[in-house]
C-alpha cells in the first residue's frame, strides 16, 4: 500500500487505486499531477480493500483487464462503503449494465471506448485527431490556432446501385479457398450450360426454350438428348464433352459447398462481411481495442477488415456476431496485405498489444504502399521514437495515457466523456462539446513552455519540425 501526498494539505482529494493492470501506473501519474493523495492496492485481498476504506477516501477507482474480477472488486467496495463514487473498467456492455444496476453510484468505463474514437478520426479522415457523437450527429475534433474544437462530419454512404456492385465483386473475387471453390465450380457449370444451349439452337435451329431445356438434360445427365441424335457427329462429340465437364464442374461445386459448410467462415461472400475492396481501412490485431475501432469506423459507415493471427481468439467470434469480415493471419506479411487490396484502402491501423509488432506492421504495409495513411498503437518509448527517425510510420497514439487520465479524471469527478491526446496534452470532451485540457496533466503547463521556446528556437534558426506530427500521441 502506498500513500503518496505529492500535492499537501488536508483539501487534496484522496484516490483508493485498485489495480492489477497496465494502466495502474498512467493513472496515478495524473492523479498525483492533479493534486490527489493515492492509495495504490495491488492484487488486493477483501481484509485489504476494508482496511484501505476504515479511511476517509473520496473515490475509488477498479481497474483490471478480467470483467470478473473488475464486478467482484467493485461489489466488495459496494458493500464495505455504499455510496463511495465508484470508478470501474467493464470491457462487456452486459456486465456494465448489471453493475450499473447493483450500484448507482458506479460510472463505468471501458478502455476500448475512451481509446476508439482517438483512433477511428485519422482513419477516417487524417485532419482530425479524434472522432464524438453529439446530439445533431458525428463531430470530429480538428486542430487549429486556437486549439482543437469540433467540426462537423457526415458518414460515409453508398448509394445501392455501389452496394450491388461491392457484393457482385466479392461473389466474383472471393477472399477464401472454400469460397473460390465453389464460385469456380459455379461459374463453370453455368458456363457450359450457355454454350450448350447456343450450340444447341444455332445448330439444330430450336428454339431458346427448347435449346436451354436439351442442355439441361445433357449437363446432368438425367436423360438422353434426342435432339443431339439429329445431329452431325461433330456436335456428338461436343455433347459428350459437355457432359464431362459437367460431371467435374458437379464435384468442384460440391467440394466447395462441402468446405464451406465445415470450415470456419471468417468472411462472408456477399452482404456486411464481404470483404472490401476499396476505400476501406485495414485494422491489425483484433483485441479488445481492435474490434470496438472496427465497430465505431462501421457508424461512420467505413467498410473495414480485421487481421487476426489466432483464429480461435476471444474476440473472432465476436466480430462475426457484429458481421465484421475478419483475416487470420499475419499483419506484417505483405503477401496477406496485397491480397487485402491495400493499394486502394483508406488506412491501415495496427492495433495489437506488441508495439514492436506494431511498428514492423506499419512498416510492412508502408513496403507496400509508400503513401498510405498509417496509424499506430504506441507508447512514447525510445523504440517509437527510434523508428521515427529513421520511417515515416504516421500516426502515433499513445492509448495507456489517454485512457489512463481518462480513469483518473473521472475519479476526480470531471464530466469529460472522451479523451484524446494533442501535442502531449490530454483534452476532455464535455457532453456538452466543451474541449478542455484535463487540469492534472503534467503537460499542460510544460508543454506549452517548451512549444514556446522550439517555436523561438525555429524562429531563429529556420528549422522546421522533425519526422514526428505534432498530433501524435
Amino acid at each position: 500500500m502506498e500513500d503518496p501526498s505529492p500535492a499537501g494539505g488536508s483539501a487534496s482529494p484522496h484516490i483508493l487505486l485498485i489495480s492489477r493492470d497496465e494502466l495502474t501506473d498512467v493513472t496515478q501519474r495524473a492523479l498525483h499531477a492533479a493534486g490527489a493523495r493515492v492509495t495504490y492496492l495491488r492484487d488486493p485481498n477483501d481484509r485489504d480493500i476494508r482496511r484501505a476504506l476504515d479511511q476517509e477516501v473520496d473515490a475509488v477507482v477498479v481497474i483490471a483487464e478480467d470483467d470478473h474480477i473488475s464486478l467482484r472488486l467493485a461489489l466488495v467496495v459496494e458493500g464495505v462503503r455504499p455510496g463511495v463514487r465508484l470508478i470501474v473498467t467493464v470491457y462487456d456492455r452486459d456486465v456494465a449494465a448489471q453493475l450499473e444496476r447493483v450500484a448507482g453510484n458506479v460510472r463505468v468505463m471501458s478502455m476500448p471506448d475512451i481509446v476508439a474514437p482517438t483512433l477511428a478520426g485519422p482513419c477516417f479522415d487524417d485532419r482530425l485527431l479524434s472522432v464524438t457523437r453529439t446530439p445533431e450527429g458525428f463531430c470530429g475534433v480538428q486542430a487549429g490556432e486556437e486549439g482543437p474544437h469540433l467540426v462537423p462530419i457526415e458518414p460515409y454512404s453508398r448509394s445501392p446501385g455501389q452496394r450491388l456492385l461491392v457484393n457482385l465483386g466479392s461473389l466474383l473475387h472471393p477472399f477464401e479457398s472454400s469460397a473460390r471453390t465453389l464460385m469456380a465450380g459455379l461459374l463453370g457449370f453455368l458456363l457450359i450450360l450457355v454454350l450448350d444451349t447456343v450450340a444447341t439452337v444455332i445448330v439444330l435451329d430450336e428454339s431458346l426454350v427448347e435449346g436451354f431445356y436439351a442442355a439441361t438434360k445433357t449437363i446432368v445427365t438425367v436423360g438422353p438428348n434426342s435432339l443431339v441424335e439429329e445431329g452431325p457427329g461433330w456436335f456428338k462429340v461436343f455433347s459428350a464433352a459437355v457432359m464431362l465437364a459437367a460431371l467435374a464442374f458437379t464435384a468442384i461445386f460440391t467440394a466447395g459447398v462441402v468446405n464451406r459448410l465445415l470450415a470456419p467462415r471468417h468472411v462472408a461472400m456477399g452482404g456486411p462481411r464481404s470483404l472490401p475492396r476499396k476505400d476501406h481501412v485495414v485494422v491489425v490485431g483484433l483485441g479488445q481495442v481492435g474490434l470496438r475501432l472496427c465497430l465505431s469506423l462501421r457508424e461512420l459507415g467505413v467498410p473495414v477488415v480485421a487481421i487476426e493471427s489466432d483464429p480461435a481468439g476471444d474476440y473472432v467470434a465476436r466480430a462475426k456476431q457484429y458481421r465484421v469480415p475478419v483475416v487470420v493471419g499475419q499483419g506484417g506479411s505483405r503477401f496477406l496485405l496485397r491480397r487485402l487490396s491495400l493499394e486502394r484502402a483508406r488506412a491501415l491501423a495496427a492495433v495489437t498489444s506488441n508495439e514492436i509488432a506494431n511498428i514492423a506492421i506499419v512498416v510492412g504495409a508502408l513496403g507496400v504502399r509508400e503513401d498510405l495513411r498509417t496509424l499506430l498503437r504506441a507508447g512514447r518509448g525510445d523504440v517509437v521514437n527510434e523508428t521515427r527517425s529513421l520511417f515515416s510510420i504516421g500516426v502515433v497514439r499513445d492509448v495507456r495515457r489517454v485512457g489512463g487520465t481518462m480513469l483518473a479524471a473521472a475519479a476526480l469527478g470531471e464530466e469529460g466523456s472522451e479523451a484524446f491526446l494533442h501535442e502531449q496534452i490530454v483534452y476532455l470532451i464535455a457532453p456538452d462539446g466543451r474541449i478542455e485540457p484535463f487540469a492534472g496533466d503534467v503537460s499542460v503547463s510544460t508543454a506549452r513552455e517548451i512549444a514556446a521556446a522550439s517555436g523561438e528556437g525555429a524562429a531563429s534558426s529556420g528549422e522546421g519540425r522533425g519526422a514526428g506530427s505534432p498530433d501524435d500521441g
